[in-house]
């Protein structure tokens, strides 16, 4: 477990880590955007995740190539490469350790997952679940804050001022006098079964109008939503229910013929922001294209 100061400290680095995988993540890179010795920047970041940067890279790149082996038919090499690793060897004895399999198995044992996934999509417990549909989002710049702790432990904003999970972005935004509109979006970046619940990363957003001024300083940035074709379906119940309307959209794209998961995290929408859990409205997109 990490230490909350340090880690909101080197916020802005796991933001780079995870938006920019193909950047420099030797020690001494590392080191140096801190402008500190190795010794020390190694020391801040054990203290602030609970893992050394080396361990936190490698992490991330077996999250990012386990997902890529169980949605995608990339052969095991260009998963490989195409997450940071220099060749099949090494890649395939780091995710053995990782994961206890090869990475050839896990794609076996996803596949067989995915068959059997209409199991999962009997009636729903504690909560009310759409069909699936397939849209097309349009572009939109965002206000976002980088938000790190468990997903299941963040709760819905508050747009008349009262105090929320949520604060620290509209807090800054009303300081920095950013015009936005009053819709919430999430963007998650990890698997919640596979990233420790401390190190879960998501940005909360909000769309910024027209004539909204960029923001400054680090707390919170403008990021661009590319839009694009989608496969989404809605959810109406608490958060715990959630991953119930995950699976049935998972499940509907990997037995589809005609879509398939392309890269790009899952995008929320909180429609209905009821204080009864039970009237919590989520819509959930995942980014698809053409088979």
């Amino acid at each position: 477990m990490g230490n909350d100061a340090a880690l909101e400290r080197i916020k802005p680095l796991l933001v780079s880590l995870q938006t920019s995988p193909e950047r420099d993540t030797s020690l001494a890179a590392l080191a140096a955007d801190y402008g500190c010795s190795p010794f020390a920047f190694h020391r801040l970041f054990k203290n602030a995740t609970g893992e050394t940067p080396h361990e936190h890279v490698n992490r991330m790149r077996l999250e990012r190539a386990a997902h890529k082996l169980a949605i995608t038919d990339d052969s095991v090499l260009d998963v490989a490469l195409a997450v940071g690793f220099k060749n099949h060897e090494t890649f395939t004895r780091a995710f053995r350790r990782h994961y206890g399999d090869s990475p050839a198995a896990w794609r076996r044992a996803s596949a067989i997952t995915s068959s059997n996934g209409i199991k999962r999509q009997g009636a729903p417990e504690g909560c009310a679940i759409s069909d699936v549909d397939v849209v097309t989002l349009k572009p939109m710049d965002l206000l976002a804050w980088r938000r790190i702790g468990p997903y299941g432990a963040f709760g819905p904003p508050r747009f008349d001022g009262a105090s929320s999970d949520w604060s620290p972005l509209l807090d800054e935004a009303a300081r920095q006098n950013i015009r936005h509109r009053p819709l919430a979006l999430v963007i998650s970046y990890d698997n919640p079964f596979a990233t420790p619940p401390h190190l879960q990363q998501l940005d909360a957003c909000v769309p910024v109008t027209d004539d909204a001024t960029e923001p400054t300083g680090t707390a919170i940035r403008k990021i661009r939503f590319d839009g694009g074709r989608f496969c989404a379906i809605e959810h109406r119940g608490p958060p715990d229910t959630l991953i119930q309307a995950y699976l049935k959209l998972v499940d509907a794209i990997m037995a589809s013929k005609r879509h398939r998961v392309r890269d790009g995290p899952p995008l929320e929408i909180l429609r209905e922001l009821s204080d009864d859990p039970m009237q919590r409205v989520t819509e959930i997109y995942i980014p698809t294209a053409n088979v």
